[in-house]
């Protein structure tokens, strides 16, 4: 008896030590998960010219108050670091090239390094912090006094958790103290991922060494006018257009000396028959291992449109924007109010709206004068340029050897060896197609040297000032300050919509945009096909390097890019859609969106107004929600009429008929939404990706524009693998059958219960702690939950995915959307409404991570507070910086 109550006793004992230590344990861990969280109220110390006050509200969104520009911009700096330092210095380590040296020996880490290095972003940042005004680099200075004010005294664990994550793996060096070109070098990376021409020259490379026939390839890649559709600026009517053939008007800006000499013509080079598309396919492969930090391809864009006065119930103009970006985790936006307590010469800002973390100012937003928004302009700014050969390290210019400029970049790694690479630079830019090249793909561009390199002319290579123009639209209440602002917005070229407080209404195009010889009778001719002998200086196709005719011949000047002010319509849309009719303002290039979006949201409008009902706020957040999908408009009478046999594939053609009756809409709910969505990937796996190797479809509107208006008896219809000649009907049945089995494969068997919310999904993933490759445990802590989202690609509410088909499936899974969306009434400082894609915070921990993410899948809005009476009346928590 006396034993067995030893042993009790003894089993008490273990297990309450085996308790103590669990929660000591447990306490542990909780207070480090804790430790970075930060503190938002109370007093807090920071070098200021006086006293600053942030209110935040239930979302965590600052508004700071203070008595000088330079203080709001340090308060910035400084909330900016409490919330998301570790994706500041994510950033600052990707456009510096130096990833490994946060991340460790990790190959795409060192691949990003490589690329990043090659191009020399921080140099070129460098660069233009000379080129900016003082009170640009007093506002940038002070921005980083402020972030060094709260990293100062913290360890890289007391300022986020991923820095305690990946010291498990390799060392973590001390934090480096936040510099005002740290801030400028994130311009280039925003640039890189808003450009869109490279893919398309890729994709039409790629078809080329497949096809071997230019005018096949241009059909893949029909022209704007093609569609019918309505470009931003529609006619002369408020618009400073003129015919096409008159530019440029005004005096080009230079473009620095690239060499001399007349050039010789293409035919009279040395030409060897080889192919150059290999070269091109390697560069565009190594360029593809960037990390993506706001976006990629054609699925990148906005919407955004305005609608005048005379058409509201306020009697002033509405403006509505929404960027459609990956959906990072956290936002790549941070919304935050900057506030002087009092307008005087010293203090010049009352602006709020959507800033990145690690840039002063707002990118995106509005002040009491007026409000602006942004959509990517596209365009063509990024050429492949192809240098012939002379030497180890020379090419040819115009008959002459010139030398590689050549320079030597040192990668230092994370508890690994630091290696070297050698970077070689062309008067057009860096030389990218001897970087990680594996792909022994071939192919057969005509025209090309034997020995070649491929260099990228891109203008944010070239120093510019945009880091001016940031500050600039901040403070703009005019149309005149907008056109000031956007004369030094260079890169990247985003279209600027606007409205004002006294009721004016716009658009500006601003950007560097390159003037391009005519050498070819296609040359900005987009109706028009190359000739094999000729692929023209237009920039759809690579250009010859060896010849400087067909070099650009210099920028466009600001008062030769498009605007618009207060057209007749009472409107104006910009999405993505060509700036002007072909025939009407300066050449811009190759790219834009087919227009689908801008279309649906231009008819929304028109019938609004048409129906004699004031326009309203609720209207225009309701516009941004549209949902109709324009593959079921444009293909799903063609899969619905086929005759098929299969009794399944006959229930889902009754399905869709009953979803395009009631509107096409891409509702969580709707079955028919997800059937159009599989049927189209899979008819453009089964068509027209088999007649190319290598083919990509993430060019979904191109290839929609393309399938819906060839004949039913084209060539692309033909199945290249089988005996016999297949017509669109056949490419339909099989299209169909394939979408059963993949659907059948991610929601069961029974038709009646797909939704299109159960596999077209958002899940917050992590950039860098979100990966299939991080442990599982490690994985689900730092991303979000999934979420099942409405809408789809080339429509209003773009949530856009990747048509690609792998072994039989596609992953419906959002790929870029709405990173966020503004509505802002010029009426009311107070009547406005915004909502981002996750939160304010990027601390795990932290209950503000997320808390805006279901509102943002379901549609809803934030109130938007700008006067102090509304930001006091929502505002939490106060923190006084002294």
């Amino acid at each position: 008896m006396k034993s067995r109550r030893l042993l009790y006793r003894s089993a008490v004992v273990v297990l309450g030590v085996v308790l103590t230590l669990g929660l000591v344990l447990g306490a542990v861990l909780l207070v480090n998960l804790n430790k970075p969280l930060p503190w938002h109220g109370g007093e807090q110390i920071m070098e200021a010219d006086g006293v600053v006050e942030v209110v935040r509200d239930a979302n965590g969104i600052p508004s700071i108050y203070a008595t000088t520009d330079e203080d709001l911009f340090r308060a910035q700096g400084y909330v900016h670091a409490q919330d998301r330092f570790f994706e500041m210095d994510y950033r600052r380590h990707m456009t510096g090239g130096r990833l490994s040296e946060l991340l460790g020996d990790a190959e795409a880490a060192t691949q990003a390094d490589i690329v990043i290095r090659s191009m020399g972003w921080r140099r070129l940042a460098e660069e233009e912090w000379d080129l900016i005004t003082d009170e640009s680099r007093t506002f940038y200075t002070a921005y980083a006094e402020g972030v060094n004010a709260y990293i100062a005294d913290r360890s890289p664990s007391d300022l986020a958790l991923e820095y305690t994550v990946l010291g498990l793996s390799h060392p973590i060096g001390d934090i480096e103290p936040w510099t005002g070109i740290d801030s400028l070098a994130w311009l280039k990376a925003m640039a890189w991922d808003l450009k869109n021409n490279l893919d398309e020259e890729t994709a039409r490379v790629t078809a080329y060494a497949s096809l071997g026939d230019v005018a096949l390839v241009e059909e893949l890649s029909p022209s704007f006018e093609s569609t019918g559709h309505t470009p931003i600026i529609p006619s002369t009517d408020g618009a400073n257009l003129t015919d096409a053939e008159e530019y440029p008007r005004s005096t080009p800006l230079e473009i620095p000396e690239i060499g001399e000499g007349a050039g010789t013509s293409a035919d009279e080079a040395d030409i060897d028959a080889d192919a150059i598309g290999q070269g091109v396919m390697d560069a565009q492969e190594a360029l593809d291992t960037m990390p993506i930090m706001l976006g990629r391809g054609p699925m990148v864009g906005s919407n955004s449109f305005v609608v005048g006065g005379e058409h509201t119930d306020s009697g002033l103009p509405i403006i509505a924007n929404d960027p459609h970006l990956t959906i990072s985790y956290p936002s790549v936006w941070y919304q935050v109010g900057l506030h002087c307590v009092e307008i005087t010469p010293d203090c010049t800002y009352d602006a709020t709206g959507f800033s990145f973390a690690g840039m002063p100012g707002l990118i995106i937003g509005r002040n009491t004068d007026l409000a602006w928004g942004l959509t990517n302009l596209g365009g063509d700014v990024t050429d492949f340029v192809i240098e012939k050969n002379t030497g180890e390290t020379t090419y040819e210019r115009d008959g002459e050897d010139v030398e590689y400029e050549i320079r030597t970049e040192t990668i230092n790694v994370a508890g690994a060896e630091s290696f070297d690479i050698e970077v070689r630079v062309s008067v057009h830019g860096p030389v990218i197609s001897d970087l990680l090249l594996d792909d022994e793909t071939t192919g057969a561009l005509p025209t090309a040297p034997g020995d070649f390199s491929v260099a990228l002319e891109w203008t944010a290579l070239k120093p510019g000032r945009t880091g001016d123009a940031i500050f600039a639209i901040n403070r703009a209440a005019t149309p005149d300050d907008v056109a000031a602002a956007a004369a030094n917005f260079e890169v990247p070229a985003q279209n600027i919509l606007y409205a004002t407080a006294e009721g004016d209404f716009g658009y500006q195009a601003p950007g560097r945009f390159p003037i391009r010889p005519t050498l070819a009778e296609a040359d900005g001719d987009l109706e028009s096909v190359h000739m094999p002998e000729n692929l023209g200086a237009d920039g759809r196709w690579p250009r010859p390097g060896w010849d400087s005719a067909y070099d650009w011949q210099g920028y466009y000047a600001p008062e030769d890019m498009p605007a618009l002010l207060n057209p007749g319509e009472g409107f104006i849309v910009a999405a993505n859609q060509q700036v002007t009719p072909s025939d009407l303002g300066p050449y811009l290039g190759s790219y834009s969106d087919g227009g689908y979006r801008s279309e649906a949201i231009r008819t929304e409008i028109e019938d609004r107004l048409e129906s004699g009902e004031p326009f309203t706020l609720t209207d225009a957040e309701q516009i941004m929600l549209a949902d109709q999908s324009p593959f079921g408009l444009e293909l799903g009478e063609y899969a619905t009429a086929v005759d098929v046999e299969d009794e399944r594939l006959g229930d889902a053609q009754a399905i869709l008929r009953d979803w395009l009756e009631r509107g096409a809409h891409t509702d969580v709910d709707e079955a028919g939404a997800a059937i159009m969505a599989a049927t189209y990937a899979h008819l453009l796996d089964r068509t027209i990706a088999l007649h190319i190797d290598g083919f990509s479809a993430t060019n979904a509107t191109n290839y929609l524009i393309a399938l819906a208006n060839i004949d039913a008896s084209s060539t692309w219809w033909d199945n290249p693998l089988t005996d016999q000649v297949e017509d669109r009907d056949d490419a339909m049945r099989d299209a169909l059958a394939a979408m059963d089995e993949d659907l059948t494969g991610q929601m069961g068997e029974d038709m009646s219960q797909w939704r299109w919310g159960d596999i077209h999904v958002e899940t917050p993933t992590h950039s860098v702690l979100g990966g299939d490759d991080i442990p599982g445990p490690v994985r689900s802590y730092f991303n979000g939950d999934p979420l099942g989202v409405p809408g789809g690609s080339a429509i209003p509410n773009a949530m856009g995915f990747s048509p690609a088909v792998t072994e039989g499936s596609v992953s419906y899974e959002v790929t870029a959307g709405p990173s966020m969306r503004m509505v802002v009434d010029l009426s009311d400082p107070d009547r406005a409404s915004w909502i981002i894609s996750s939160g304010s915070s990027g601390h795990p921990r932290s209950a503000r991570i997320n808390d805006q993410f279901e509102m943002w899948a379901n549609g809803e809005y934030l109130p938007w507070a700008f006067t102090p009476e509304a930001v006091r009346a929502r505002g939490e928590t106060t923190m006084m910086l002294r």
